[in-house]
C-alpha cells in the first residue's frame, strides 16, 4: 500500500459511531483504533513515531519507506500523521464543540479525547447505574421491543461512562424491571444470558398483552358498530317523520276551521265533501263557528268549485 493512496481514502464512520459525546465515545474509539491499525499508522496515534527534523534526518538513496516504518522522511511523516488526524477530525459531529483543533497533531488530539471521555466520574456512573436499575416496564404504554431497546441503551450509557455491569447482572436487572402482575411468570426464566430473557419476555408479551389487545379491539369494534346502527336508526326515523310532515294534506275549504291533516273531500265544515258527518265533539267545538263564518262571493265560488256536493245553483254569478 503506497502512502499516496492512503491520503485519498479517509473513512467515514456510520452516524452512530461518529463522536458526538460520551454516548458514542466507545464506538468511535474502537473504529479509530481499527482504522489506523489496518493502515499501519498506529505509531502516529500513540506518538511512538516522532516527527523527524530536516537537520537530523539522513536521506538514503532508496525508494520511499513503508507505511509502518518508524523512520519516515519528514514529508512522509507529515502526510501519514495528517491522515490519522483526518480520520479523527472528520468523524466528529462537532469538532469545535468537542474542543479539537484541526492543526493539532493526531497524538495530541487523541490524548485530549481519552482524557476527556475516559476519566471515571463516579457521580455520573452512579446516576447511570441508578437509571438502569430504576427502569420499569409498563405493558399498557410500551411494547416489549421498545423496553428492550431502552434497557440496552441505558446499559450502553453506563459502559460508556466507565461503569461495570456484566451480562449476568443485566439479565437480573431486566427480570426485575417487569411489572408486579407478571411476577408469577418470571420466577423461572429460562437461559443464562440477557438475550434468553428477552426472547422469553417477547413470547410472554405476545401471549398476555397480545390476546388482551385482540379482545379489547373486538369489544371496541362491537361497541362502535352498535352506536353506528343506533345513529342510523335515529336518522331513519327523523327522515320518515320529516317526510310525513312535508306530505301532510291541507284543506282548501274557505270555511274550514282546522285546514290541516285532511283534504276538502273529507272536510266536515260547510262546503266540504264530508259536510254533516263530523263527530259530536267536533261539532261542539267548531260547528257553530264554521256555520257562522262569513264568506265572500269569491270564497264561496272557490270552495264550491272543489266541493263534490256543490251545485251550479250555489255558484254566485259575477
Amino acid at each position: 500500500m503506497s502512502s499516496g493512496n492512503l491520503i485519498l481514502n479517509v473513512p467515514t464512520f456510520p452516524e452512530a459511531s461518529q463522536l458526538s459525546g460520551q454516548d458514542t465515545w466507545r464506538a468511535f474509539k474502537d473504529r479509530v483504533d481499527l482504522q489506523v491499525q489496518v493502515r499501519g499508522l498506529k505509531g502516529y496515534l500513540d506518538g511512538s513515531i516522532p516527527k523527524p527534523t530536516s537537520a537530523t534526518y539522513v536521506y538514503p538513496a532508496q525508494t520511499p519507506s513503508s507505511v509502518d516504518s518508524h523512520f519516515p522522511s519528514p514529508g512522509e511523516w507529515i502526510q501519514r500523521e495528517r491522515m490519522v488526524a483526518l480520520i479523527i477530525y472528520l468523524n466528529c459531529t462537532d469538532p469545535v464543540g468537542i474542543g479539537i483543533e484541526k492543526d493539532d497533531s493526531a497524538h495530541k488530539t487523541w490524548q485530549y479525547l481519552v482524557k476527556k471521555y475516559e476519566a471515571r466520574d463516579e457521580q455520573w456512573i452512579h446516576l447511570a447505574d441508578t437509571a438502569l436499575r430504576a427502569q420499569k416496564y409498563n405493558p399498557k404504554t410500551t411494547t416489549m421491543e421498545e423496553h428492550e431497546k431502552k434497557m440496552k441503551n441505558l446499559l450502553k450509557t453506563l459502559h460508556n461512562l466507565g461503569g461495570l455491569c456484566n451480562d449476568y447482572q443485566f439479565r437480573l436487572i431486566v427480570i426485575a424491571s417487569m411489572p408486579e402482575s407478571w411476577k408469577d411468570y418470571i420466577l423461572n426464566v429460562p437461559g443464562i444470558f440477557s438475550t434468553d430473557v428477552f426472547t422469553y419476555l417477547h413470547h410472554l408479551y405476545l401471549d398476555k398483552v397480545g390476546r388482551h389487545a385482540e379482545s379489547t379491539d373486538d369489544y371496541i369494534k362491537d361497541k362502535v358498530a352498535a352506536l353506528v346502527a343506533q345513529h342510523l336508526a335515529s336518522l331513519g326515523t327523523g327522515t320518515t317523520a320529516a317526510s310525513v310532515k312535508r306530505e301532510c294534506p291541507i284543506c282548501i275549504n274557505p270555511v274550514c276551521p282546522t285546514k290541516v291533516r285532511h283534504t276538502i273531500d273529507r272536510c266536515w265544515a260547510k262546503g266540504g265533501g264530508a259536510e254533516g258527518k263530523a263527530p259530536k265533539s267536533w261539532r261542539d267545538k267548531h260547528g257553530t263557528k264554521a256555520a257562522a263564518s262569513s264568506t265572500s262571493p269569491i270564497d264561496v265560488y272557490v270552495g264550491s268549485s272543489y266541493s263534490p256536493k256543490g251545485s251550479e245553483s250555489e255558484m254566485m254569478p259575477f
